[in-house]
């Protein structure tokens, strides 16, 4: 095992489950226990008492001020139809940004995988029911969202961050009950990205929560699915193969279990895969189906960078769903392969075009007053 994989495989010993994966498993993983987002023992708000978890291995990259870098406006070019603004709580509540992004902050000092855990709780909820934080109710007889097998190794440090946020936001009197959780999502993932180096943007607000979650409406992409399968689904949601291939991008954070990756070295390696690299997974993930063994999705786990899109040139992507953005041969497959070569030659390109698809995952599936609600607590309906 060369050094990198040592260095990588001893900091997910230490600390444990860094993050899930974006896309859901097509096969059933081995059952255990998830922690319940209603138990207040593994929801607890950040404390200044709470010991961060071992880090040895992981740095968080420097504080960023939102001033650092211009907030960009929406892409104009994607109409926004959803009655949705950028300036919508400016007299409701004026300190929501910093209200979140102090949260965020305070949760990724506390925990260094929240960023990543948090990110891929937005793309979840969005692309499920829209983004309407149906992803964040708990029912008491389980049947809800979070408890569909396709979300169960979503981390909860994404889950905390949130609730997190929407303590400090309904602290402040003017701000209380005022905010939809589904907003503090959107932006909760904004600040995830950008306090991990990567953009900035103004995001786009107003959004209710849903009324209910069930689990039988989940239906994710898979990680065995290749760019035309991907894409049947991303085009069903008014989204592209640009959008797929900058959403994908999110895996410049955070990594997945070994149950997603296995399929592709038993019983026999894929061979889109670099055969060095396999035998180093194959080394982090020995036996098929170990729930509790982790892979980095690229070396920079806590950074945002365009690094993610130099490992699927060398034939070095973690999961099928990723490599496929390079190998797969159809008309799409091609396209996306131009666009993963852009990418990784061109950071700022990465950065423009996920801004922009982040935008448009926002716009999913909006709720109004007519068809959701402003939750008190977010993980139950009012």
């Amino acid at each position: 095992m060369n050094t990198l994989v040592q260095i990588l495989f001893l900091v997910s010993l230490l600390v444990g489950a860094i993050a899930e994966c974006p896309y859901s498993n097509p096969e059933t993983p081995p059952s255990s226990e998830t922690p319940s987002p209603s138990s207040s023992e593994t929801y607890a708000p950040p404390t200044s008492e709470t010991p961060p978890p071992p880090t040895s291995g992981i740095s968080l990259p420097p504080t960023l001020s939102p001033s650092s870098a211009p907030a960009p406006e929406p892409e104009p070019s994607k109409t926004n139809k959803t009655g949705l603004s950028t300036d919508y709580y400016a007299n409701i509540c004026p300190n929501l940004e910093i209200l979140v992004q102090g949260a965020v902050k305070g949760m990724m000092t506390q925990s260094p995988i929240s960023a990543a855990a948090t990110l891929r709780l937005f793309f979840h909820d969005c692309f499920v029911t829209g983004c309407d934080a149906s992803l964040m109710i708990t029912n008491a007889n389980g049947d809800d969202e979070r408890h569909n097998g396709e979300n169960k190794f979503l981390r909860v440090d994404g889950y905390n961050t949130i609730l997190a946020a929407k303590a400090a936001v309904d602290a402040d009197p003017q701000c209380a009950n005022k905010v939809s959780c589904s907003d503090i999502m959107a932006l909760a993932a904004r600040d995830s990205v950008f306090l991990s180096g990567g953009p900035t943007w103004k995001v786009e607000l107003g959004r209710y929560d849903s009324l209910a979650s069930r689990a039988s409406d989940v239906d994710l992409p898979l990680t065995t699915e290749n760019v035309p399968e991907l894409m049947k689904r991303f085009s069903a949601q008014g989204l592209s193969v640009t959008d797929l291939v900058a959403l994908s991008g999110g895996h410049t954070l955070g990594a997945t279990s070994c149950v997603f990756v296995d399929p592709r070295l038993y019983p026999s390696v894929d061979p889109t895969l670099d055969p060095g690299f396999a035998s180093q997974l194959m080394s982090t993930c020995p036996t098929w189906g170990n729930p509790d063994s982790f892979i980095f999705f690229d070396q920079t786990v806590t950074t945002f960078d365009n690094n993610y899109y130099l490992m699927l040139q060398q034939n070095k992507g973690v999961l099928f769903s990723d490599e496929t953005l390079y190998t797969d041969t159809s008309s799409q497959g091609i396209e996306s392969k131009g666009i993963v070569n852009k990418f990784a030659t061109d950071q700022n390109a990465f950065f423009t075009a996920f801004v922009d698809s982040m935008v448009a995952l926002g716009r999913l599936g909006v709720k109004t007053v007519a068809t959701g609600e402003i939750r008190k607590d977010c993980l139950l309906a009012n």
